[in-house]
């Protein structure tokens, strides 16, 4: 064999063992509202309780009968640190809310048998999800929380901030629009993770989760807990709304993971169970005979062009 023939095939070598190139991720993602949904109760509602019922503020009316939840209970957390109520009882009382029943394992068994993706949107706070999260051992469960972010400042009072400011959805209050957050979480996950997701499931209860059921596809699910305002709103507008996705209503968590269980789609493991946050697209579902023939072509291409390069 020529030196020039052993150079190539020494070059043909390293430029496949570099290239990375991979096969598009095909996964699938469940997305959670918080309060009456994994949560039995309303976080905001359970912490403004701690007040003693005649300490108010005309402040906080005014912003409660003008729809300003967010800066409502902003006013809510300055008075209940006036009245020197403690950072530890707010974080206790948020650890001891119990769970919509089954909805733990319903978490669990999603994230970690069946390998979906997990997000939380909710119009509650960080620091109310992060620690019901951590009291129940699901903080590893999820990729993402959208939600309010907050914190105890200095003083231990708890400061709230709105998520983002929007005026284009009427179905969404101002501070935060789950439609808008789903969507754009599944195209940045596409675009700069290269997974896209077969079937998204959306699990609410109430209103403001009707926007992001509207945006779904008609392979995904809007999961609607039974007797509350979603579902009620989603059934007598069902035609004028024109919802794609299939609607599962739900009572519990053992309910709705029987019923994703019995799902034709779900019958089979998720394609790609294990992705890499690296990987980069080859296509729409470009198998792996793809992927070889590609990785082939620029190995080629890389030792052609070392070839044309190097003196004769």
């Amino acid at each position: 064999m020529s030196s020039n023939s052993s150079s190539d095939a020494v070059a043909v070598a390293k430029a496949v063992a570099s290239c990375r190139l991979v096969k598009q991720q095909r996964r699938r993602l469940a997305a959670f509202d918080f309060d009456h949904t994994i949560v039995s109760q309303n976080t905001d509602t359970v912490v403004r309780d701690l007040l003693p019922t005649e300490v108010t503020s005309a402040r906080a009316h005014e912003l409660v009968e003008n729809d300003c939840w967010t800066e409502y209970m902003g006013e809510v957390f300055r008075l209940l640190h006036e009245q020197q109520v403690p950072e530890a009882r707010i974080r206790d009382t948020i650890r001891g809310i119990p769970e919509v029943p089954g909805f733990v394992r319903l978490i669990k068994h999603l994230a970690k048998r069946m390998q979906f993706d997990l997000i939380i949107i909710s119009d509650s706070n960080s620091v109310f999800i992060e620690e019901w999260l951590r009291a129940h051992n699901l903080a590893d469960c999820f990729l993402a929380v959208f939600t309010n972010p907050a914190e105890f400042d200095a003083t231990g009072r708890l400061v709230v901030r709105a998520h983002h400011q929007q005026s284009d959805c009427k179905l969404s209050a101002s501070n935060l629009c789950k439609g808008r957050v789903l969507e754009h979480f599944v195209i940045e996950q596409d675009l700069r993770r290269s997974i896209r997701y077969d079937h998204v499931f959306y699990v609410g209860d109430g209103n403001n989760d009707i926007c992001p059921v509207l945006r779904q596809r008609a392979c995904d699910f809007a999961c609607a807990r039974s007797g509350f305002a979603m579902e009620k709103h989603l059934l007598r507008n069902r035609s004028k709304l024109k919802l794609r996705a299939q609607l599962l209503v739900w009572k519990s968590g053992f309910d709705l993971m029987d019923q994703m269980l019995a799902l034709p789609q779900l019958q089979t493991q998720a394609p790609n169970p294990n992705p890499n946050p690296n990987l980069g697209t080859v296509g729409d579902g470009g198998g792996p005979e793809d992927g070889q023939a590609e990785m082939a072509r620029r190995a080629s291409a890389a030792a052609s062009a070392g070839q044309a390069k190097s003196p004769n």
